[in-house]
Parts: C-alpha cells; structure tokens; sequence
C-alpha cells in the first residue's frame, strides 16, 4: 500500500500536523492518568505533552509511581 498522498501531505507542512497529532494523543494520555500521578506533574498538561513530543521521550508515569510504591514498601520492611 503506497502512503504517497500522506507522506506529501506531511512533507509539505513540515510534520506539524504529525506533531500537533501526537501532541493530542500524549495529552489525552496524560489527562487519564490517576488523580494521584496527575498531581505530580509539573505544570500544564499540555505543555508536558507538547514536551514530550519535542524531545521523544514518553514517560510511563504509573510504573515510574508503582516503583516508588514497592522500594517505599521494602524500606519499610
């Protein structure tokens, strides 16, 4: 299957519209994180999603929260 019509589309607006795609994706992404992993972020929601993008980096925030929760939990012990 040839992507011609897309990747001449993306071409000539520079990706922007893959960007602002992606940018929309991380951003309901982010908004469906719980509460508690929300209250953490730093900033706008958009604004980190927008960042992520840019850097290409995609954080998973609830295995980054549940490593916390065990080695919290271990210290405990």
């Amino acid at each position: 299957m040839s992507n011609f019509k897309i990747d001449k589309f993306l071409e000539d607006n520079n990706m922007t519209y893959m960007f602002l795609l992606l940018a929309n994706l991380e951003t309901e992404r982010l908004g469906n994180l719980p509460y508690t992993v929300k209250k953490k972020l730093t900033g706008k929601v958009t604004s980190k999603a927008l960042e992520h993008i840019a850097t290409n980096d995609i954080p998973d925030y609830i295995i980054k929260d549940m490593k916390k929760e065990v080695e919290e939990a271990k210290k405990e012990e």
